[in-house]
């Protein structure tokens, strides 16, 4: 199987956040348990678990079988370290929220202890994982499918330290192995024949080119250098001329990820709620997905949520109303856009055309001059997390199939937004096991997010590939593409 990515980061679960890595990561470890091509929830390592305790506490049982492949055993305690590890302050993992479920995780993870033991994971022997959360919560079962609940090798972090995930160094326990890594070109990956989990494809290797300029990767693909292609990385008018040029080929679907505008709410002028409803209002998202985006993904009239998933609140959407825009800029201080200061707009060279438009928008609706920066995708990221910007526009997807996705923190943390009613909103949806009332608490909370304009959610995304006409299977789910040990390769 020949394959295109980006640019992975890192191959360290407990560090993996971007969706090149994770592609990467998800074929090297196995967790407790797996999602299926039908978004299904099932066991991987762990062969079987209990719940009780009204549903805050689970009692994994792993697998005897399951080796690291350097032959040592993967045990219980690996979970419990790796899981610690995650939530270790000094580590700087971006994943770690994904545990406040979890008894005491966040106190550790905030800093508010500096002892791990009252985390409630615990390994009971070396096949038995204990796990006591807080309270009940309905979504844990999808977090053991997630790369931040993955096993790390002990044994082999603590010998190395950061370097343990060099290509000479790593040690994994899923369906390939790494076998050549040549960081920004390429990256080699074999079948692991001691894998213990279903493997019902006839990938043997994986040979992976990691090609950042989009267009070199679409050219390899045309040359018959690569097996398949995901055109959703191109921008709009590029992606509906390649589909259309290759219409045989064409493979659209669902997918649960919205594209979005955040706003820094900690720093002016986007502290004031006023200038980012001003901002939302002064955009008109239906000409954008029509126009620039060219049908390629849904418009956004509801909130973060994306079209297609369980809780999804349609038609929530601040409207389109500049004269209403111009009024609140007004009040903001900032009459027709003068006074407005400079700011920093950022984003990924995949999005400039939106962003463009973007600009466009806010000048003739607020007579705001913004002037945006497009960086390479992997420089982006980074700065995301580390340095904010005033604006930024990016995409975000989920693994998770609910109204939980409002948990993710991959547009608070750079949004820096904050708000009581919110998390109360959020943390109760999390102990409800009641499916209906769960989705009444995050639709609600919802409506603060939107009401609040610390995000736009501009478009709910497809998926959108081209494959060769020799992979006769290529699962795809609405989360992800990547399930790469299902894969069947005719001759050719």
């Amino acid at each position: 199987l020949r394959v295109g990515l980006g640019h992975p980061t890192i191959l360290d679960p407990t560090l993996t956040t971007d969706t090149w890595s994770m592609a990467v990561v998800d074929q090297l470890f196995s967790g407790l348990a797996e999602r299926t091509s039908a978004m299904g929830v099932v066991p991987d390592v762990a062969q079987s678990w209990e719940v009780s305790d009204g549903g805050r506490r689970y009692l994994f049982r792993l697998r005897e079988d399951v080796q690291w492949s350097d032959g040592t055993p993967v045990t219980a305690g690996d979970f419990a370290y790796a899981w610690k590890r995650a939530l270790d302050p000094s580590i700087g993992s971006t994943v770690a929220d994904q545990m406040d479920a979890i008894k005491g995780a966040r106190a550790y993870r905030q800093g508010r202890t500096s002892d791990p033991d009252p985390v409630g994971v615990r390994a009971l022997d070396d096949v038995t994982l204990e796990v006591e959360l807080e309270g009940p919560t309905g979504y844990f079962p999808h977090l053991l499918t997630l790369c931040g609940s993955y096993p790390v090798p002990r044994h082999v972090v603590e010998a190395h330290g950061a370097a343990w995930t060099d290509v000479d160094k790593i040690v994994t326990n899923g369906p390939f192995r790494l076998a050549a890594w040549q960081q920004g070109r390429s990256a080699v990956l074999v079948r692991n024949p001691a894998y213990h989990g279903r493997f019902t494809g006839n990938v043997q290797r994986v040979e992976v080119s990691l090609l950042a300029d989009l267009s070199e990767r679409l050219a390899l693909y045309e040359a018959h250098g690569l097996d398949f292609f995901r055109l959703c990385d191109l921008p709009a008018v590029e992606l509906d001329r390649a589909r259309h040029r290759h219409a045989g080929e064409y493979v659209s679907s669902p997918g649960l990820a919205t594209e979005f505008v955040g706003f820094d709410t900690s720093r002016p002028p986007f502290d004031d709620r006023r200038v980012r409803r001003a901002f939302v209002l002064a955009t008109d998202r239906d000409t954008l997905v029509d126009g620039i985006l060219r049908g390629t993904a849904y418009p956004a009239p509801g909130g973060f949520v994306p079209h297609g998933m369980l809780g999804h609140s349609p038609g929530i959407a601040l409207p389109y109303d500049p004269e209403r825009a111009r009024q609140l800029l007004a009040e903001a201080g900032y009459p027709d856009g003068r006074g407005f200061p400079t700011v920093e707009f950022l984003t990924d060279h995949a999005r400039r055309p939106t962003s463009e438009y973007l600009q466009a928008q806010w000048w003739e609706n607020l007579g705001v001059e913004i002037a945006q920066e497009t960086i390479e995708w992997g420089v982006f990221f980074d700065r995301l997390f580390r340095e904010p910007p005033h604006i930024f526009c990016v995409g975000d997807a989920t693994d998770n199939p609910s109204a939980d996705f409002l948990r993710d923190p991959y547009f608070q943390r750079p949004t820096r937004w904050q708000n009581e009613m919110y998390d109360r909103l959020v943390e109760e949806a999390r102990r409800v096991t009641d499916q209906g009332r769960r989705v009444e608490l995050y639709q609600a909370a919802e409506r603060i997010l939107v009401e609040e304009a610390a995000v736009m959610p501009l478009a709910y995304r497809r998926r959108h590939l081209l494959v060769k006409p020799w992979v006769r299977r290529l699962p795809i789910s609405t989360t992800k593409y990547w399930f790469w040990k299902d894969v069947i390769i005719d001759p050719h």
